[in-house]
């Protein structure tokens, strides 16, 4: 009879996709309001679910990506 290993693989904490406005702050190393600045602005892409402002990933590596300079 065959045995079954004991090992138990360990579970990755699901990252979300979706990030709320400190999250996002985090993200980017800014400040809530500079992030909310960028909303009132539409400088930057966000979901609104109900009365909360999410922000995806991909949208703030993109906006990041944009801001890039060459001296």
């Amino acid at each position: 009879m065959a045995r079954r290993s004991s090992v138990v693989e360990p579970i990755q904490p699901i990252q979300p996709r979706l990030l709320p406005v400190k999250g996002a702050a985090a993200y980017l190393g800014a400040t809530v309001w500079a992030v909310r600045n960028l909303v009132w602005n539409q400088e930057i892409p966000f979901c609104k679910i109900g009365g909360r402002l999410l922000f995806d990933r991909n949208d703030l590596d993109k906006f990041i990506d944009c801001q890039k300079t060459v001296a």
